[in-house]
């Protein structure tokens, strides 16, 4: 064992610590950069697509006291049994076919693992939301991106030519779309059920700010996969993306799901939560009509560009992206900056924060845009 060593480090003589790490790193990685979001502080953060509200003094004392029992010691229940029989009770949906995940994004990385063993094929519409690309890379999965329209919607025809051509094994589908903020047209997807043999996920993560769902049609398609999260309704902190599919599939995706990736208190928050959804509603329809009442500001605005959304933000153009972000947050309003080349040019989004969030960002781009 120890001659091993000793001719393996014979082996690496000058090499540099760095060009040792990358010998072991995968190619995938190597190529990537890590997801970044820039940490600023400021007064009005209207950046990641929070909701603003908190939760009311009668259920934030309910959580307290279902974490006082938590038996911090012991590991979580690794199925969280109880917390899926109460999603499957609020969603309408047999807990069998429920898989949790640590967010979303443990899900997609699930997805990727669990179903690439075909063509390894990933395609994805852009732009949308850029972990789908960044795990597919990182797994060194062949990515496919066909562009949306002009509307921001799929493209059918160049999809389905593709899906023909290249027979993914996973295709994503976000919608509402991030950070487009638009549904995709039913008819599309429906048509990209028909003509796909692999899986398809619509991630409707957005979905409470638009009511509109696939998840009626998973009767009738046994490869869709609808992913839903709590993240967007005032639970970012709880990181709880469920999955739902048919009960074959649920069992595929379970034995990649790593052990007790639940943790105690986010089963323990999340199903008091979900036992009190009045609070949760109320604050969505405020959302929704901040949403709507920024979209009607930012369209009269001279110099903006304002895209329609199903979702809890807008995505705007500008003609300075960089320029009007940099002057936002001298004036304390943190939004997303989108500026790149292509559909995203000069493009920021910002959440539906507060009403009084709101007209602060909208006074704050005034001054930005004002002469």
């Amino acid at each position: 064992m120890g001659e091993v060593a000793i001719v393996r480090s014979e082996k690496k003589t000058g090499e540099s610590n760095v060009e040792l790490i990358k010998d072991r790193v995968r190619r995938g990685v190597r190529e990537l950069q890590a997801y970044s979001v820039p940490h600023i502080d400021c007064r009005v953060k209207l950046d990641g697509n929070e909701s603003p509200f908190t939760l009311p003094e009668e259920v934030l004392r309910e959580v307290v006291s279902a974490a006082s029992k938590i038996p911090y010691n012991r590991y979580p229940d690794p199925d969280a049994g109880s917390l899926r029989r109460q999603i499957s009770k609020m969603v309408g949906f047999p807990p069998e076919g429920i898989v949790l995940g640590n967010g979303s994004d443990e899900l997609i990385e699930m997805l990727l693992i669990a179903f690439s063993g075909g063509t390894g094929g990933v395609l994805i519409p852009v732009p949308t939301f850029s972990m789908y690309g960044i795990m597919a890379r990182a797994l060194e999965l062949e990515l496919i991106e066909v562009e949306l329209d002009g509307d921001f919607d799929i493209d059918i025809d160049k999809t389905v030519e593709t899906i023909e051509s290249k027979d993914p094994d996973l295709i994503f589908l976000a919608s509402p779309n991030n950070p487009t903020g638009n549904c995709f047209s039913k008819e599309k997807i429906l048509k990209i059920l028909d003509v796909s043999s692999g899986m398809v996920v619509v991630d409707e993560a957005y979905f409470d700010f638009s009511g509109l769902s696939v998840l009626p049609l998973l009767e009738k398609y046994p490869n869709l996969i609808v992913l839903r999260t709590m993240s967007k309704i005032g639970f970012a902190s709880l990181r709880l993306g469920i999955a739902l599919s048919g009960p074959e599939l649920a069992s595929e995706l379970d034995k990649v799901r790593l052990p007790y990736n639940i943790n105690s208190f986010t089963q323990a928050c999340a199903e008091v939560v979900q036992k009190n959804p009045g609070f949760i509603a109320q604050n969505i329809q405020l959302i929704v009509r901040e949403r709507d009442r920024l979209l009607r500001a930012l369209s009269s605005m001279e110099g903006v560009e304002a895209f329609p959304s199903d979702a809890n933000f807008v995505l705007i153009r500008v003609e300075d992206a960089d320029g009007v972000w940099g002057g936002l947050v001298e004036r304390g309003v943190l939004v997303r900056n989108f500026n790149s080349p292509g559909r995203l040019r000069n493009c920021l989004r910002v959440t539906a924060g507060a009403p009084e969030e709101n007209d602060a960002f909208l006074a704050a781009l005034k001054g930005v845009l004002s002469p």
